[in-house]
């Protein structure tokens, strides 16, 4: 962990009657900083109308960042997710920035290094859940968010050094590029019980280290000023992550983030990117995300779930013992280009859902899981046990 930040609170008072307070929350945090640093927050004392010049603010909390220590960054053994090195091929939509194939019911799982995202989509009904790929460095205000809703606060993906790390600026805060693509979730409870998802390609086990995450603009602005579907944040409302860790056992443990919420006439908002520690979590083989807002209706949340994440690190988790791994007979191997799963080592081999269904069953020693839908799966047979994302 790192040092701890000094607490610092300066008002300025804005145009169109609103004040903007930058509060600087006392918490231990490592380097790995929000986009200027860990516990940065933008806070709005509204009155009436409110204008905010995100300009201005980002330029005074660069100046507050500035004398703010920060703790060194071990990358020993970790893995850093880094979509310029994606598998799966990802081209960009020159307007929204949006992944081409986000509305593609034949879009795979988003796959770099480790990692594999889970996407699904509708194509008829222009729908998508899980997550897609954006480049987009637009936080413009829009009328219309459905088309823009690939865009984050920070205006852009988090950049790394010539060693894979994430790099900083001489304020200590990691460096934003336009040219850096990042992660755009949206939560779907209809659409899956486990809707923004992800695993790892590989099979094994990894411990979370940690991950930046940021407000998309669409739901930036809904809680700012409000729009058709959702209010304008009032006092005691919140916008809630939270960060499931899925253990080989299928325990779980939790992590939840404030990406918003009002208090004491004062709206708080994660501006920029912010570092979210994982550690806690312990070893896991998926991890999976949920989000609440006080702003809910008869059919679910009123404030859009979307979130923007960028940056998960990761390191793999201590092996196995002798004894356990003498103890696993049968063996799995997945297949994504062909979407086929092999087995030796056992006779039969079933595939279960995340709630623990079983959806489809073999008695070959290949077979292809194609007719599945997008979500993470396990596949077990007799003591060997596989995770794969579709």
């Amino acid at each position: 962990m790192g040092p701890k930040i000094p607490k610092l609170h300066i008002t300025v008072q804005a145009e169109h009657q609103a004040s903007f307070d930058i509060r600087h929350t006392p918490v231990s945090a490592p380097r790995h900083g929000g986009r200027f640093f860990s516990a940065t927050h933008l806070t709005v004392k509204t009155t009436n109308h409110i204008h905010i010049n995100m300009k201005k603010l980002n330029i005074l909390a660069i100046a507050m960042m500035a004398s703010a220590a920060a703790a060194a960054q071990n990358n020993d053994g970790v893995i850093v997710l880094d979509l310029s090195k994606s598998t799966t091929p990802l081209a960009f939509n020159e307007q929204t920035g949006a992944w081409e194939k986000t509305f593609s019911e034949e879009a795979p799982a988003i796959e770099s290094q480790c990692f594999a995202f889970v996407h699904g989509a509708i194509e008829d009904y222009q729908t998508w859940w899980g997550f897609t790929a954006s480049n987009s460095a637009d936080n413009a205000p829009r009328t219309d968010y459905l088309t823009y809703q690939y865009s984050n606060m920070a205006e852009g993906g988090i950049a790394l050094d010539e060693n894979g790390a994430v790099r900083l600026n001489a304020a200590g805060a990691p460096e934003v590029s336009a040219e850096m693509p990042y992660l755009v979730a949206y939560y779907s409870p209809y659409s899956a019980k486990r809707p923004v998802d992800m695993t790892f390609n590989d099979g094994k086990n990894y411990d979370p280290v940690g991950v930046y995450v940021n407000l998309n603009t669409y739901v930036y602005n809904s809680v700012t000023f409000g729009d058709a579907y959702s209010r304008r944040f009032t006092q005691g409302d919140k916008y809630t992550l939270t960060v499931h860790g899925v253990a080989p056992d299928e325990s779980e443990k939790t992590v939840e983030v404030s990406l918003a919420s009002f208090d004491n006439g004062c709206i708080t908002i994660a501006s920029g990117w912010m570092y979210v520690d994982l550690t806690s979590l312990g070893t896991v083989n998926e991890l999976y995300f949920t989000l609440d807002s006080t702003d809910t209706g008869d059919w679910g949340m009123n404030t859009p779930g979307y979130f923007c994440m960028d940056k998960l690190m990761v390191k793999p988790a201590e092996g196995a013992s002798v004894d356990a791994l003498r103890a696993t007979r049968a063996t799995l191997g997945y297949d994504r280009a062909s979407h086929t799963v092999s087995v030796a080592g056992a006779s039969f081999a079933a595939v279960y859902d995340t709630a623990g269904h079983m959806v489809m069953s073999s008695t070959d020693s290949t077979f292809s899981i194609d007719r599945l839908g997008a979500g993470v799966y396990m596949v077990k047979a007799d003591d060997a046990v596989i995770k794969i994302a579709r």
